[in-house]
């Protein structure tokens, strides 16, 4: 995943974050993402991004904004740590 679809794809789920209501709105945008996310994960890091995208996923699929909040929050944060991690390990 290019660093440009990176920020996009926390950028995003941030919004989304804020305004849970706009998920089925903007999931077609952040379903490619999440593909892309999983499909160019380095090997080691299979586990963290398979949360990730469950918690988003997760997210989408429940109407209870609390339950959506939870989801993205847990997700953002498995994101921005999946992230620092995988800089850490291309220095």
């Amino acid at each position: 995943m290019e660093q440009k679809q990176r920020i996009a794809l926390s950028n995003i789920m941030s919004e989304l974050y804020q305004k849970p209501e706009m998920i089925e709105e903007q999931w077609h945008i952040v379903s490619p993402l999440l593909t892309e996310l999983i499909n160019t994960t380095p090997q080691g890091f299979e586990g963290i991004t398979t949360m990730i995208n469950r918690h988003f996923t997760h997210a989408a699929k429940f109407s209870d904004i609390k339950i959506q909040k939870f989801e993205l929050e847990s997700g953002l944060i498995k994101l921005n740590m999946y992230f620092q991690k995988l800089n850490a390990s291309k220095r």
